[in-house]
């Protein structure tokens, strides 16, 4: 890993500071310092910030009701209801907004016609000049409404863009795996189909990774499912961290999670993914005598060629991940046509 990504790399700079004040890497734990210092959850990083403020630091209590509120797997329930409340609450308030205007407008119309009329049938200067003052002056009320309404308008609508922003993304959510957050494998199975059509129409190369957590029955025999799913959702934020923004990374089922990495030959993938093993491989989630608390994960890569299906493609990932299981384990294996890249710097 280049010196400049260890510098921006939120996942090693959480490790180290945990280890240097003597905290357990929990898995739990290491999600929320996670998500705090990489600043990819707004509303968790204000909450906070806020109690840092009041009481000078977080505290063990804190960051269980901060993971509960924000980071829990179960935090999108009954969300989209809410923010379809709020939307359609927003859009009655402007449809009363524009019925006062209208009916504002047609009251000032007639009362315009009227003085109008009565301006037409003046019998004195005097008269004349007092209903082109009135007419003057409703002028510019209407105009002066007529701006204000302009306003409200503007601001409903950048709040209902923002309203409808927020009910993609917890409706995004809620279609996600619960455990992990990430995308289900019947998201993934789409989006890899497009991305394949992308690549043949762009003849850009694309990538695919499987990984798979080593020995995850054992460790979730030693410490329980619950943590197992902690373990889980850690894995995924960072792997998600160690990808490019337009990397794609889902739940594949069980211990497995795919990778899309467009526009990146297999043997440029793979660095990405050796560098997302390595992070994992450093990090103990729970303290045992035979080293069970720690989680490693073996990889299979293969890259597009001319024709591929998705079909096809996994398959060769799927073999690469499976000579990565039988090579030991930990490690990341490029799966060509011909079989296995075999690279003399492949180790553990």
């Amino acid at each position: 890993m280049s010196s400049a990504h260890r510098k921006t790399d939120p996942g090693g700079i959480v490790v180290e500071e945990l280890r240097a004040a003597g905290l357990p890497l929990a898995p739990h734990q290491f999600e929320f310092w996670f998500a705090y210092k990489s600043g990819f959850n707004p509303p968790l990083t204000a909450a906070a910030n806020e109690i840092r403020l009041k009481n000078g630091a977080l505290t063990g209590p804190d960051i269980d009701r901060l993971h509960e509120a924000f980071l829990s797997p179960w935090r999108a329930t009954g969300q989209p209801d809410s923010v379809s409340a709020r939307l359609n609450e927003k859009l009655r308030d402007i449809a009363i907004t524009l019925e006062g205007a209208i009916g504002a407008t047609q009251a000032q119309n007639e009362m315009l016609s009227t003085e109008a009329t009565q301006l037409g049938d003046a019998s004195t200067i005097e008269y004349a000049l007092r209903a082109i003052y009135r007419l003057s002056l409703a002028t510019k009320e209407s105009q002066t409404r007529l701006s204000q309404l302009e306003g409200r308008m503007d601001a409903a609508a950048r709040e209902i863009g923002e309203i409808q922003q927020q009910l993609s993304a917890v409706r995004a959510e809620c279609q996600a795996d619960p455990t992990t957050a990430l995308p289900t494998r019947a998201t993934f199975d789409a989006m890899l189909a497009k991305a394949l059509e992308a690549a043949a129409a762009t003849r850009q190369p694309v990538s695919v990774a499987l990984v798979n957590l080593d020995y995850f029955a054992t460790f979730n025999e030693h410490f329980g499912n619950h943590k197992g799913d902690q373990v889980l959702r850690a894995a995924a934020m960072l792997a998600k961290e160690q990808m490019r923004p337009g990397d794609t990374v889902a739940r594949h089922g069980g211990d497995e999670f795919a990778m899309i990495l467009p526009q990146l030959r297999a043997g440029d993938a793979v660095a990405y993914a050796d560098r997302f093993r390595q992070t994992l491989a450093a990090l103990t989630f729970a303290e045992h005598p035979n080293g069970a608390g720690r989680v490693t994960v073996s990889i299979g890569i293969a890259d597009a060629i001319k024709g591929d299906t998705p079909e096809f493609l996994l398959r060769r990932a799927t073999n690469g991940l499976k000579v990565a299981k039988r090579e030991g384990r930990n490690r990341v294996v490029e799966m060509s046509p011909d079989g296995p890249i075999w690279d003399a710097k492949r180790r553990m």
